[in-house]
C-alpha cells in the first residue's frame, strides 16, 4: 500500500467517524425523551417491608433524584402497608409511579367474620390464585398448617389473639378481629304462654340479654326486664311471636335504621306489619304425629305454609309430604335492616316434647334465626393508613398494591434488563453501543487525521 492510499483511507475513516457521530447524536436526542422518562429503582427487601417512617424517609432522596421522571419500582416482595400507602399517595398526587412485579405473590386474600350472637365463633376464610400450603397464626403463634390445600379454605375458631395472619409462600395477609356481640338486648313481644316463655329461655341460654313485653290484652302487658323505646343503641333485634297489636310505626322505623326483626308463627298475620314480612302465610300445615322424636323434629310442629315475598331469600327448607320443599326460614332486607320469618306456631313443643337433644336444637334454631336478622359485625379495617376510598388493605395486600399503583409493568415495557439502576453503564435494550458513542467516534476521527498528517509530513508535504 502506498502512502497516498494510506492517507486517503485515513481521511475517509475520519469523515465516516464524523458522520457516524452526527447520526448517533441525533438518534440519542430523539430517544432521550422516552428513555429518561423512566428511572428504575431496585429497592432492598428490608426497605420494601419496612412498616415505620424510616422506610418512607429513605425513599425521599431517591424519589427527589428521579423527579420529574416516572419512577419504576422493581419489587421482590409485596410492600408493607406503610409503603403501599406512601406510593399510593404519590400516585394520587400526580407523581408518576409504576412497578415491575417480581414478588412471586399468589394474590392471597382473607376475611374474618363472626355471627352477631354472643359467644359466636370466628370464621376465617382464605383464598389465593393457586393451591398450596397455608399457615394460619395469631399473636400467640401458629394455629394451623395445611400442607396441601385448594385455592380457598376456611377455619372456625373459638377465639384468637389479634391480628390473624394467613401465609402462602411469600404472600401474607392479615386482619383484625371483629367485635363479638355487644351489650345490646333483644326485645320479645308475645302473649303470656309456653311459646313466649321458652323462646325467652332459649335466647337467654344463648347469652342474650332479653327484655319482654307479654301482652295480656290489647291495652295491658306484663314486662320482662326493662323494656324501653326501640333504639338501635339498646336493641339489636325484636322478636314478635303472636298477632297481638304492636306499634307498627316504631318497628318499621327500627328496621329501616338497621335493626333486626323476627316473625314467629302467628305474628305473620299482623296486618299492620304486612309491608315488613318476607313471606305471606297461606295454609296451616299440620304436625306429623311422633315426628318430634325423629331425625326431623320440625315436621312435628304445626306451621304455616309460606309464600316468599319478591326479593326475599329462602334460607332453610323443610321436607313436605306434598312432594316439594316448604320454606322454614325466609329473610329479606328492609332499609338498612333485616327481617326473618319462620312458620312454626309452637316451637316450645320441640324443646319440651322432643328428644334428649330437643332443648339444645331448639336453642340453636332460635339463635340461628336471630343471627340471620342481625347484620354481621363489621370487620375493622386492618390497614389504618388506607385512604377514604375503599381499598383492600392488609386483608388482600397484593390487590391493595394494584388498587393504589395500577397493574404491574412487564420487564420489556419498562425497558428493564436487571435489578439495578438504569444508569449502571449497560443501558437499556435498544440503546446505541458504547463503541458507537460520540466521544469514541471523535477520538477515532482525531487519530485518523493525525495519522494522515504524520504521513504527509514524512513525505515532505504539509
Amino acid at each position: 500500500m502506498t502512502r497516498q492510499v494510506f492517507e486517503r483511507l485515513c481521511r475517509a475513516l475520519a469523515f465516516a467517524a464524523l458522520l457516524t457521530a452526527l447520526w448517533s447524536s441525533l438518534r440519542t436526542g430523539a430517544g432521550a425523551e422516552q428513555t429518561l422518562r423512566r428511572v428504575l429503582l431496585a429497592l432492598p427487601d428490608s426497605l420494601v417491608a419496612d412498616t415505620g417512617a424510616r422506610g418512607v424517609g429513605a425513599l425521599r432522596p431517591l424519589l427527589a433524584a428521579a423527579a420529574p421522571d416516572t419512577t419504576v419500582l422493581t419489587l421482590g416482595l409485596v410492600p408493607s402497608a406503610t409503603m403501599r400507602a406512601a406510593w399510593g399517595a404519590m400516585a394520587a398526587a400526580g407523581i408518576p409511579v409504576q412497578w415491575v412485579d417480581r414478588t412471586g405473590a399468589a394474590g392471597l386474600a382473607m376475611s374474618v367474620s363472626r355471627n352477631p350472637v354472643p359467644g359466636a365463633a370466628l370464621t376465617v376464610r382464605a383464598s389465593a390464585n393457586t393451591s398450596g400450603a397455608f399457615v394460619l397464626r395469631d399473636a400467640g403463634g401458629v394455629l394451623d398448617s395445611v400442607p396441601r390445600a385448594e385455592p380457598s379454605l376456611s377455619w372456625q375458631l373459638a377465639g384468637a389473639s389479634p391480628p390473624l395472619v394467613v401465609q402462602q409462600g411469600k404472600s401474607i395477609a392479615h386482619a383484625s378481629l371483629p367485635d363479638s356481640a355487644g351489650p345490646k338486648r333483644v326485645l320479645v313481644i308475645a302473649q303470656p304462654g309456653w311459646e313466649g316463655k321458652f323462646v325467652v329461655a332459649a335466647l337467654e341460654e344463648s347469652g342474650w340479654l332479653v327484655d319482654g313485653r307479654l301482652r295480656v290484652s290489647p291495652s295491658g302487658s306484663v314486662t320482662l326486664g326493662a323494656p324501653a323505646r326501640l333504639d338501635l343503641e339498646r336493641y339489636a333485634a325484636v322478636v314478635v311471636l303472636d298477632s297481638m297489636s304492636v306499634d307498627a310505626g316504631s318497628l318499621q322505623a327500627f328496621v329501616a335504621r338497621g335493626g333486626g326483626l323476627v316473625f314467629g308463627g302467628d305474628a305473620l298475620q299482623i296486618t299492620a306489619l304486612a309491608a315488613l314480612r318476607p313471606a305471606r302465610p297461606t295454609l296451616v300445615r299440620g304436625a306429623i304425629a311422633g315426628a318430634l322424636l325423629s331425625d326431623d323434629p320440625r315436621a312435628g310442629l304445626e306451621a304455616w305454609e309460606l309464600a316468599a315475598a319478591p326479593g326475599a331469600v329462602v334460607l332453610q327448607e323443610d321436607r313436605s309430604d306434598h312432594g316439594h320443599r316448604e320454606p322454614a326460614l325466609v329473610a329479606r332486607r328492609v332499609g338498612r335492616g333485616r327481617v326473618v320469618a319462620m312458620p312454626y306456631r309452637e316451637t316450645w313443643r320441640w324443646r319440651m316434647q322432643g328428644t334428649a337433644n330437643g332443648a339444645v336444637e331448639h336453642r340453636r334454631w332460635w339463635q340461628g334465626a336471630l343471627a340471620a336478622a342481625i347484620p354481621p359485625a363489621e370487620q375493622p379495617r386492618a390497614d389504618t393508613t388506607a385512604t377514604p376510598t375503599a381499598l383492600p388493605g392488609g386483608a388482600a395486600p397484593y390487590a391493595d398494591l394494584v388498587a393504589r399503583l395500577g397493574r404491574a409493568l412487564s420487564a420489556d415495557s419498562a425497558r428493564v434488563t436487571s435489578d439495578t439502576m438504569m444508569d449502571d453503564g449497560r443501558g437499556a435494550s435498544g440503546d446505541i453501543p458504547r463503541i458507537l458513542s460520540s466521544p469514541a467516534l471523535l477520538l477515532v476521527t482525531l487519530l485518523a487525521l493525525l495519522a494522515e498528517w504524520s504521513s504527509r509530513r514524512l513525505r515532505g508535504l504539509r
